[in-house]
């Protein structure tokens, strides 16, 4: 029996109920299962809703008019402290913004065979691969990547609860059992979902944890509105990819989008038209307040498809540096500690090259160090501003690295660790022309190591990558690092001391 489970915190549950009501979903069965109090929900009335594809052929169809009924339903399982939903048609789609989010991949830690993953959705802050889908052959190990975090997975189940819960499983926000039962045993099964959570997890899944805490939400709205309102360009729309919506996969088609904000006028947009410059623009033009931002919403036109819309918190993706936290489909989430462990260890398997004592600490900006007769006593040759090193059929000219001694390139930037992203992103866009080598007319021949090259505006020079207070910086240098093994380059890090008050 098929059964697509959600876990609803306790204090959720009143709310989601109150959706049902207004989305037409009704009870119409009562009962009591072992000690779960259970109500069947279904959307007994339905609207008709038209066809797009028969509109346009209205004529072949003469005294016809087709139109779909498109039913629902959802069994809420109920006992104190503890609520699941089984959803049936769209209703998940209304489940989803009461769920706990992390459910089904904290199931998956436990029942799911690490050893026999079947495919794996995930996402990443940086790089050029944003959200990815992977298939595998049976029997194949789960590996995951520094930097990424697990969304979906389809796995086998281990041996001890594949008599319970069936041979594999989806997990995401939900959990997509098929289980060797019939409806009787829906209780029964539910209490061997609750009693696997309170096992200790079998293997580590990166992960983000949803932050609920109403103070703390409204710090993090605050600093998103300081970002849309800037030139903060950490925060961008997630209108392009893949998004999951309980164990499902909604992939984006040619959208039409339009602003909207109470009491001021709709703007129309294409779909490459939608990014943080429009909004801005809107934003100014109609003389919206800060108060009434996060109420803009986003209406999603699309041939063939119901038109709906998302609130702008819904439609943006946004990281708080320095916090761990970030905004992903209209809820600010913090990354789990196996997220974050995972990633230190990343960048810190990167080999830092001792610093030289006399450029130990930086006293000037980066064109005076570059020119400085220190760095040139120590073998160091300059090539900052030296577009010739890399050269490509764009008209934008590339500054491939800034100093070279040996067969090691320098990046050199000096700046707090918030802003030192910068390097990273100038290092991977050299990496990005490299492997597209069709592409670069001439390239430097004779250097196998790329070294970032940090001077960090701190009381002292950390350590380590890790020690640094930037989760942000810490994922562009991981792929960065990736990038530059992936073409058979040495990733390095040097690090430095940038005075305080120095120019």
């Amino acid at each position: 029996m098929k059964l697509n489970v959600f876990s609803v915190p306790d204090g959720n549950v009143s709310a989601l109920k109150a959706k049902f009501d207004q989305v037409g979903l009704k009870a119409i069965h009562t009962a009591t299962d072992g000690a779960w109090e259970t109500v069947f929900y279904f959307s007994a009335e339905q609207t008709p809703t038209e066809i797009p594809w028969v509109n346009t052929f209205a004529e072949f169809f003469g005294d016809l008019q087709p139109q779909n009924l498109i039913y629902f339903g959802a069994y809420v399982f109920e006992q104190p402290s503890r609520c699941y939903v089984l959803t049936y048609g769209k209703a998940h789609f209304y489940v989803r913004p009461f769920c706990d989010h992390d459910f089904g991949i904290e199931v998956a830690k436990r029942i799911a065979d690490e050893d026999d993953i079947k495919q794996k959705a995930s996402k990443r802050f940086a790089g050029r691969r944003k959200k990815e889908i992977g298939s595998y052959t049976s029997n194949t190990r789960l590996d995951i990547e520094s930097g990424e975090s697990v969304d979906y997975l389809q796995a086998g189940i281990l041996d001890s609860w594949r008599k319970d819960f069936g041979r594999t499983a989806k997990f995401g926000s939900s959990v997509l059992l098929n289980a060797p039962i019939d409806k009787s045993g829906i209780g029964q099964l539910l209490d061997k979902v609750t009693v696997a959570l309170a096992s200790p997890p079998a293997f580590a899944l990166p992960r983000t944890a949803e932050i609920t805490d109403a103070a703390e939400v409204a710090r993090y709205d605050a600093i998103l509105l300081d970002a849309i309102v800037s030139d903060d360009r950490s925060t961008d729309f997630t209108h392009t990819g893949h998004e999951i919506v309980g164990v499902d996969f909604v992939f984006s088609g040619n959208e039409q989008y339009t602003l909207t904000a109470t009491h001021h006028r709709p703007r129309i947009l294409g779909e490459a038209d939608l990014d943080l410059e429009a909004l801005r623009g809107y934003i100014e033009d109609e003389a919206i307040g800060r108060n009434e931002i996060l109420g803009i919403r986003i209406k999603v036109d699309n041939e063939g498809q119901r038109t709906y819309s998302k609130t702008l918190k819904d439609s943006l993706d946004y990281i708080v540096d320095g916090e761990n936290v970030m905004l992903s489909q209209g809820r600010w989430l913090r990354f789990n500690e196996d997220y974050v462990d995972q990633l230190n260890n990343s960048v810190d398997g990167i080999a830092i090259e001792s610093t030289e004592p006399k450029l130990e600490e930086i006293s000037t900006g980066e064109p005076a160090f570059n020119d400085s007769s220190d760095v040139a006593a120590l073998g160091y040759m300059k090539a900052d501003k030296d577009f010739s090193k890399i050269q490509t059929r764009a008209s934008t000219p590339i500054e491939a690295w800034d100093l070279r001694r040996g067969d090691t390139v320098y990046a050199v930037k000096f700046a707090t660790a918030q802003k030192l992203g910068y390097v990273c992103d100038q290092a991977n866009a050299v990496l990005e022309i490299i492997r597209n080598n069709a592409n670069v007319k001439k390239l430097d021949p004779g250097w196998r190591a790329y070294c970032l090259w940090l001077g960090f505006k701190t009381v002292t020079i950390p350590a380590r990558m890790s020690e640094v207070n930037s989760i942000i910086l810490k994922q562009k240098m991981d792929a960065w690092a990736r990038g530059c093994r992936n073409l058979g380059i040495e990733p390095k890090l040097k690090f430095s001391r940038r005075v305080t008050g120095s120019p």
